[in-house]
């Protein structure tokens, strides 16, 4: 499967696209040069205007498509997760809802990253080991990824709540 591929399939979505994030970094190229502004103190929020992704899910959402997130976390949160979470505020504010869970809250074995669309339909994300994208995989059952979202959806709470109850410190 290509990353075309999947970039079809989560446009297709008619009711619902969930991610599921597991890893402490994700190693990509498109990121790094934010990232490294972000650690310098200079990091710029993104808006749908500025950012054809965020565009992209405003307009999913608006037309109707559930568009979610869980991230699993692992304590002390890498200064990667610190950036990502400070940039899920863009996400969240095109219409995302995000979830934050900590791994030691019962998520020890959910460490499979995946797409979930319409709950039809499964791709897990490969990574290597330092975070760096793979390739996409289209499974043959969604069932399992049907309970890990499940489980991380119980676990997790919204951003603004996790933020908030751990006071979260989001610059470099």
């Amino acid at each position: 499967m290509e990353i075309a591929d999947l970039a079809r399939i989560v446009d297709s979505a008619r009711r619902s696209a969930f991610r599921l994030e597991t890893l402490p970094q994700y190693l990509v190229p498109q990121e790094a040069e934010e990232f490294a502004e972000w650690r310098a103190g200079r990091g710029e929020m993104a808006t749908p205007s500025s950012s054809p992704w965020l565009a992209h899910v405003a307009e999913r959402v608006a037309s109707g498509v559930r568009w979610y997130r869980v991230h699993v976390l692992d304590q002390p949160l890498s200064d990667y997760s610190r950036y990502e979470i400070w940039g899920y505020r863009a996400n969240q504010a095109a219409g995302e809802e995000i979830y934050l869970a900590d791994r030691e809250a019962d998520l020890e074995d959910v460490r499979d990253d995946f797409w979930l669309v319409d709950d039809e339909t499964a791709v897990r994300m490969i990574y290597d080991h330092e975070g760096r994208f793979v390739r996409p995989e289209l499974t043959e059952d969604v069932g399992p990824y049907l309970e890990m979202r499940a489980s991380a959806l119980r676990h997790s709470e919204p951003l603004d709540d996790y933020i908030a109850r751990r006071n979260l410190r989001l610059t470099a």
